[in-house]
């Protein structure tokens, strides 16, 4: 299992199947929730799918992911996950 560093946090990770992915797309539909929102609802899946001692909102999650080399650690994270995620003009697509 893969390790990724967030913040002070270290985090297990593996790749998503695709069920996790048609339960996130559900709860986005329901909850309207925005892509910048659902990429870090993703990573918070993921996180707290692989280490079950993790509770945290989106928004402390958020707060804790640092800006600085954003784009670095999303490209480590998708990587492991398996999803394709970029940043372009300070965007998440």
């Amino acid at each position: 299992m893969a390790k990724v560093k967030i913040g002070v946090n270290e985090y297990k990770l593996e790749s998503l199947t695709a069920l996790d992915l048609r339960k996130l797309n559900k709860e986005k539909e329901e909850k309207k929730i925005e892509d910048y929102d659902q990429t870090f609802n993703i990573y918070l899946y993921a996180i707290k799918k692989f280490n079950k001692d993790v509770d945290m909102t989106l928004d402390s999650f958020m707060d804790s992911f640092p800006v600085k080399d954003m784009q670095e650690k999303i490209k480590e994270i998708n990587e492991i996950l398996g999803v394709n995620f970029t940043v372009k003009n300070g965007k998440i697509s």
